[in-house]
């Protein structure tokens, strides 16, 4: 079988693979630095299902590495007291915010609740609705976990 060259020597054959080759690599780096994006929402005022939430996130984070994991806790409805400065969790809070994990209180839920920003632990963020958030959050992708009841 004789081989078909180009007119720069190279046969056509091996064209085929450069170009394949070149096709494939980048979309395996990508397939590899894939960001996770998870939102966790949290509407259970019980100090445990919080912790379970506090003991879950390092790991999950962890187990992605090193691909770049984005997570986000929204807390709406009862589960806003827990976003408290004096809040039995706030120490755990701080931990995951190293971690760069956001902290989310629903608005709505703050003002049924008399809660001010000032009232809120150092660093967490409002959204005008936290179910809002949540479905905003899935339709753009982000996997979502019910943390708690």
């Amino acid at each position: 079988m004789k081989m078909v060259r180009r007119s720069n020597g190279v046969p056509r054959r091996q064209w085929f693979w450069l170009a394949l080759a070149l096709a494939i690599v980048p979309s395996m780096a990508l397939a590899r630095s894939h960001a996770h994006r998870i939102v966790f929402a949290v509407s259970s005022p019980d100090e445990n299902d919080w912790k379970m939430a506090a003991h879950n996130i390092p790991h999950l984070i962890s187990g992605f590495q090193p691909d770049p994991v984005e997570v986000e806790v929204v807390a709406f409805g009862p589960g806003i007291a827990m976003l408290k400065k004096d809040s039995a969790v706030q120490g755990e809070i701080e931990q995951m915010q190293k971690q760069g994990v956001r902290f989310e209180a629903c608005e709505n839920s703050m003002r049924a609740s008399h809660l001010q920003i000032a009232d809120l632990a150092p660093g967490v963020g409002t959204v005008p609705s936290g179910i809002v958030e949540i479905v905003r959050k899935q339709e753009q992708g982000w996997s979502y976990i019910k943390a708690g009841r």
